[in-house]
């Protein structure tokens, strides 16, 4: 398995963050490269389109207000991936700010797991960034 976490710092407390962060299908309010999410499933399957047209399709495994973090499986993607897992997660990083946290594990398939991994890190910082950046100008 290969595993992917990237964090970034957010001057702000850790309830501001999750309010963007937290919804399962809030990532076009945060994550520039995908357009739009439609919910199925009482809320437990999401179906993205990102700006180029692909479509991803994930399953909600666990979601805790309380430790403001979610849980997903990666059920269809273009990506030459399996057994996707990713978590997002706020953290409380002491003085009103926190750290936004967003990981993976999964297995490659026909690709280099290096290079596919740097894919999902360099997309997973860039979304965090972001994130910060929509939540610091608040």
């Amino acid at each position: 398995m290969i595993e992917v976490s990237v964090s970034v710092s957010i001057a702000r407390p850790a309830e501001e963050v999750w309010s963007i962060l937290g919804g399962f299908d809030f990532l076009p309010r945060w994550v520039g490269p995908i357009a739009s999410s439609r919910l199925e499933d009482g809320g437990r399957l999401r179906h993205l389109e990102t700006v180029d047209g692909d479509v991803i399709v994930e399953r909600l495994l666990e979601f805790s207000e309380s430790e403001r973090q979610y849980s997903y499986a990666l059920l269809e993607s273009p990506f030459p991936v399996s057994e996707y897992v990713g978590q997002v997660a706020v953290r409380e990083d002491g003085a009103g700010k926190s750290q936004a946290v967003w990981s993976s594990r999964f297995r490659c398939h026909g690709v280099d797991g290096l290079e596919i991994a740097a894919d999902f890190e360099g997309f997973y910082h860039a979304a965090l960034e972001r994130l910060k950046a929509l939540v610091e100008e608040r």
